[in-house]
């Protein structure tokens, strides 16, 4: 199955410096294409890739190599506050003063998607956000020898 995996996180609140103290982000699964469409964050990330979620979930070896080069993109919501895209409003983005939402990532040689996303308290222009364009392929080619490697365990350490 495949999923959207948290493997690292960073923010103002102690329990937000650990994957492992995430709330309900350390794996999402993205079961079926209804599934992500019901997920509005997700959903629009992986069309701002260029993608259809079905390219995600289950990616045509006869297409990888075409997505691979046209989807490491931008995923950019300039203003945060009342986004049908970024639904936790109440419980984040106010509360936390979210102003801009900016994404960037691609396709892994083998159909994994990988993205960074950054929840900004200032407004990000647009002309900053395409700024970050160039970032995905840099990051793309230092994931690409890990790109098949086992992450996890699936028994931790207690």
């Amino acid at each position: 199955m495949k999923c959207l995996t948290l493997l690292s996180t960073a923010g103002i609140r102690a329990d937000w410096c650990d994957r492992h103290t995430s709330q309900g982000h350390q794996a999402i699964p993205l079961t079926s294409e209804k599934t992500v469409s019901q997920i509005p964050m997700i959903a629009q990330l992986i069309k701002s890739f260029g993608l259809d979620i079905s390219h995600v979930l289950d990616p045509n070896p006869d297409l990888l190599m075409n997505l691979e080069q046209k989807t490491c993109n931008v995923f950019y919501i300039p203003t945060a506050v009342g986004s049908e895209f970024i639904p936790a409003q109440a419980e984040f983005v106010q509360p936390f003063g979210v102003r801009s939402v900016l994404g960037f990532g691609g396709m892994l040689p083998s159909g994994n998607l990988f993205a960074i996303i950054l929840f900004s308290k200032v407004v990000i222009p647009e002309a900053s956000a395409r700024l970050f364009k160039t970032l995905p392929l840099s990051i793309k080619m230092a994931m690409i020898p890990f790109d098949k490697a086992t992450l996890f365990n699936s028994v931790q350490a207690l």
